[in-house]
């Protein structure tokens, strides 16, 4: 498995309460994303940041949305990521599929 974490800058101006209900729409298009295990949006309002953090099956489907509209629409609204950084995942615990 592999995790991408995204930052992106906030435009200046931005309304970020309509971020945060941009973000719940924008959730609707990660379901059942091929290859995505788990997404959580970030926001950072001291910072003006938003972003998220996503872990991957593997590095290929990774790779396959950084090259797909679904991320590329972003960058064209957002500019380039502040920071991108990707990790292999060792282990993974998800609490929420306990039983």
């Amino acid at each position: 498995m592999f995790s991408a974490c995204f930052r992106f800058a906030v435009p200046q101006g931005a309304d970020l309460n309509a971020m945060r209900s941009l973000m719940k729409e924008r959730a609707k298009q990660f379901r059942n994303l091929p290859g995505l295990r788990s997404k959580a949006f970030l926001l950072d309002v001291d910072r003006r940041e938003i972003g998220g953090n996503y872990v991957w099956e593997t590095r290929e489907s990774l790779d396959s949305y950084l090259r797909s509209d679904l991320y590329l629409e972003v960058v064209r609204k957002l500019g380039e990521p502040k920071e991108l950084r990707i990790y292999e995942v060792p282990e993974y615990v998800d609490n929420a599929t306990r039983s």
